[in-house]
């Protein structure tokens, strides 16, 4: 019995959907893998060439991952606690002798007086951080015990999908030759004459993505480091490189910077504050509308308007992942926009795979 194109088409969809909904919970370590896998791969190749084993050079390329990532951290750890212990005594002391009202609370417009008041009463007075902190500590500590189950659930249920990620990564280096095998026939079986084209394009974009990723973070982190030691921020290395890491997540670089901003302040460095503030605000302007679409979207060959709203309907739909995903689509549609050009850029891809094969 013969089926017909349309029971033949339904039948695949329907499978892909299932196993979507059995899978629905992995599917962001999957795509973490895949992601990681694809950006690392001519590092895997290189390591090959040189006479690695596959086992021996996905353990590597996973550790380094683990370190480039771990090992910071760790090192943002230790400086953070010789820092909070710096806090802690500052506050110590300030406990003992109280904090007077400074100079620019006076100045505030219609809150100066009710804000001169609340810090002569709970601050100015010795002892008086101390019952601050213990009041508000109680105020607050049902709904922290609250949080703390929460927040517990869910560091552990992210750390299962951490290393359900790193070993499928791990496995995506061993198998990688027959995952690619498998991948390309059904790709060729589902879309024929797309396939090609999508198949040379994904890398592309996930590379040139990763690329302007993570040079932003560095630039940002390197720039607003400089700022922070210019406006006198206290450790500006440090908050230079936890600038830079927050800069990986969207909307990490502008909240780095203006909490030190609102730290300068509240040591009543007003003009520092507003100076670092403004300069922030402009750099990463110029850094996310102009750097980051160019960096992304040259590999591709992009408009500066497609990788900007790529990566902005990206990130507000999927989040993280989707400032893979809205390049990758975007890239999509410009390659059916230049249908004219669809031979060659065939012809091209088609060369690109069997150079692959022979490597």
């Amino acid at each position: 019995m013969r089926h017909s194109p349309l029971a033949q088409s339904a039948l695949p969809l329907l499978f892909a959907i299932g196993l979507a909904f059995v899978l629905r919970h992995f599917v962001g370590s999957l795509a973490w893998a895949a992601l990681l896998a694809v950006i690392t791969w001519p590092l895997h190749e290189r390591l090959l060439r040189r006479g690695w084993p596959r086992p021996l050079s996905a353990a590597f390329l996973v550790a380094l991952l683990v370190a480039a990532f771990a090992g910071p951290s760790f090192v943002l750890f230790n400086t953070l606690s010789s820092e909070l212990a710096g806090v802690q005594r500052l506050l110590a002391h300030l406990n003992e002798a109280g904090v007077p009202v400074p100079a620019w609370l006076a100045k505030l417009p219609m809150v100066a007086e009710p804000a001169a008041k609340w810090w002569n009463e709970h601050l100015a007075l010795p002892g008086g951080i101390g019952s601050l902190i213990r009041s508000t500590v109680g105020d607050i500590m049902p709904h922290l015990t609250g949080a703390a189950r929460t927040w517990g659930s869910i560091i552990l249920a992210n750390a299962l999908y951490l290393f359900l990620a790193l070993l499928t990564l791990f496995m995506l280096y061993v198998h990688g030759p027959a995952v690619v095998r498998y991948t390309d026939r059904a790709g060729e079986r589902l879309l024929p004459a797309y396939y090609a084209n999508l198949r040379w394009l994904l890398p592309l974009s996930v590379r040139g993505t990763a690329l302007g990723l993570c040079s932003v973070a560095i630039l940002e982190g390197v720039v607003l480091g400089i700022a922070y030691f210019l406006a006198g921020a206290p450790a500006p290395a440090l908050l230079g490189v936890i600038t830079g890491y927050l800069a990986l997540v969207p909307g990490g670089a502008p909240l780095s910077f203006t909490m030190v901003s609102l730290l300068l302040l509240g040591q009543g460095h007003s003009g520092a504050a507003l100076g670092l503030f403004s300069w922030g605000a402009v750099e990463l302007f110029m850094v996310d509308k102009f750097i980051r679409p160019k960096l992304i979207g040259h590999r591709v060959n992009l408009p500066f308007l497609a990788v900007l709203f790529g990566l902005l309907g990206g990130v507000s739909t999927l989040g993280v992942i989707g400032l893979f995903v809205g390049p990758f689509m975007m890239a999509i549609l410009f390659g059916w926009l230049r249908a004219g050009h669809q031979d060659n850029t065939t012809d091209h891809t088609s060369r690109h795979l069997k150079d692959q094969q022979v490597s």
